[in-house]
């Protein structure tokens, strides 16, 4: 019964303090975790314009690839947004993942830390989706989830 007690304490503020994602369409599969700015539930409200701090762990690349390049796509109402990646972190072997983790293996696990100093949307008090991925040098999505994000003022 304690030991029961103990991993439900463990297990619990683990699950609690993830944000709520969803798969993509394009079927990639999602990290283990997620913490996008301490989100916990949806929508995650979002500043406007201000920094973005997601952290994916546990992600495992379904193939070989020398590159990472993230990429972020934002909707609303099924309509893109435009949210053009800084080039500084659109090499996410170069900024995002652990030095060293580059290339990357099929069945490799890997981590993905994205620190985006923020982009104003011209919009505010609406709920948009967001769409976070990572793709091989051939173009394969890697990774992928999405959320919802209620931009505020």
């Amino acid at each position: 019964m304690n030991r029961l007690l103990a991993i439900i304490a463990i297990v619990i503020p683990l699950v609690l303090t993830q944000t709520p994602v969803r798969q993509c369409s394009n079927g990639a599969d999602l990290p283990a975790s997620v913490d996008i700015n301490g989100c916990i539930f949806s929508p995650c409200s979002i500043q406007n314009g201000a920094p973005i701090r997601a952290v994916a762990v546990g992600i495992i690349s379904p193939i070989d690839t020398e590159r990472l390049e993230a990429y972020i796509t934002v909707r609303l109402a099924g309509l893109q947004i435009p949210f053009p990646m800084p080039d500084d972190l659109k090499d996410a072997c170069s900024s995002g993942v652990s030095s060293g983790t580059c290339p990357i293996t099929a069945g490799q696990s890997f981590d993905y830390t994205l620190n985006h100093a923020g982009q104003a949307l011209g919009l505010s008090g609406i709920t948009v989706q967001v769409e976070v991925g990572l793709r091989a040098d051939d173009g394969t999505v890697v990774a992928c989830l999405e959320f919802d994000a209620k931009i505020v003022a």
